[in-house]
């Protein structure tokens, strides 16, 4: 090889790494616009999030959604848990037992034993020895179901059978607690002659659409027929028999034809839980418990 033909062949060298280096600078400048995109991408999403109150999970596991009011509401997420607050019942006794929801396996609907089921009373028009009556009711299915039933305090909410299961404004973004109102049929029409009380709850899915429980439940009592069953000798335990009754159709129990059993319509010829009501409450308090 000549001098020339050395020159510029390490000329050509020269200009050939300058193109490199030009190559690389352009390729690392396009590399840091795109995890700039990405950033600035990342930056709205979270700025959304934080706008809208979207939980950061829920940009991961989609949301079930529920009308409320004619409305999509999202389907709020279970406060953590780690575990069934009260030991499981086990099943002891055998008899005649219905469910009002179950699901396609023909298992119990129910609330989730790992999150207490909390409930309010409207005390407005209440007789005498209703706050004694609710308390005991509660603690007998408390302790046949296994569920955990709590006293959140009074509420001034008024029964309706198409109760709105979430109510931001009044118990906030969670499920709205059982409402346990005393009414009559002058407020309330399905109470209208011998009904003494109407009871249930929602079966709705679970934050991410997996599943069915129980949520929102409500009870009316008719406070002037059980003003009367009170002024009766033995009164006071037919009294709670109601509440318990309509209770039990809140945690997922429905009406019966065997008449030995607190469940069937007529309630008069029973005021305890029989052995088909004791299974039916036990194994709605076995159901699994929402993630």
């Amino acid at each position: 090889m000549d001098v020339i033909s050395r020159r510029e062949h390490r000329r050509s060298r020269r200009l050939l790494r300058q193109m490199d280096r030009a190559a690389g600078r352009r390729r690392r400048a396009r590399g840091r616009q795109v995890l700039g995109g990405l950033v600035a991408v990342v930056l709205v999403v979270l700025a959304g999030a934080h706008l809208t109150g979207t939980d950061l999970v829920d940009l991961v596991r989609p949301r079930a959604y529920v009308e409320v009011d004619g409305r999509a509401v999202a389907v709020p997420r279970p406060v953590p848990a780690e575990g069934r607050l009260l030991p499981e019942v086990a099943v002891t006794t055998e008899g005649a037992h219905a469910f009002l929801h179950v699901d396609d396996e023909g298992n119990p609907v129910g609330y989730d034993p790992c999150r207490p089921v909390e409930y309010v009373v409207r005390e407005d028009g209440a007789p005498r020895s209703g706050t004694a009556l609710i308390e005991e009711a509660v603690s007998i299915l408390s302790l046949a179901s296994g569920l955990e039933i709590v006293d959140a305090g009074t509420t001034d909410e008024a029964p309706v059978m198409d109760r709105p299961l979430i109510q931001p404004e009044r118990y906030g973004e969670a499920w709205a607690p059982v409402l346990i109102a005393w009414s009559d049929e002058s407020e309330l029409p399905e109470l209208e002659g011998q009904v003494a009380g109407v009871g249930g709850s929602a079966a709705v899915p679970g934050a991410d659409g997996r599943g069915r429980w129980l949520a929102a439940g409500r009870v009316a009592l008719d406070a002037p027929d059980i003003e009367g069953l009170l002024a009766r000798s033995g009164g006071h335990a037919e009294a709670r028999a109601i509440v318990v009754h309509e209770l039990a159709h809140v945690l997922g129990l429905d009406h019966v034809d065997d008449t030995t059993e607190l469940m069937h319509p007529i309630t008069s010829a029973r005021t305890d839980l029989g052995p088909g009501d004791l299974q039916g409450l036990a194994l709605l308090g076995q159901v699994e418990c929402q993630p």
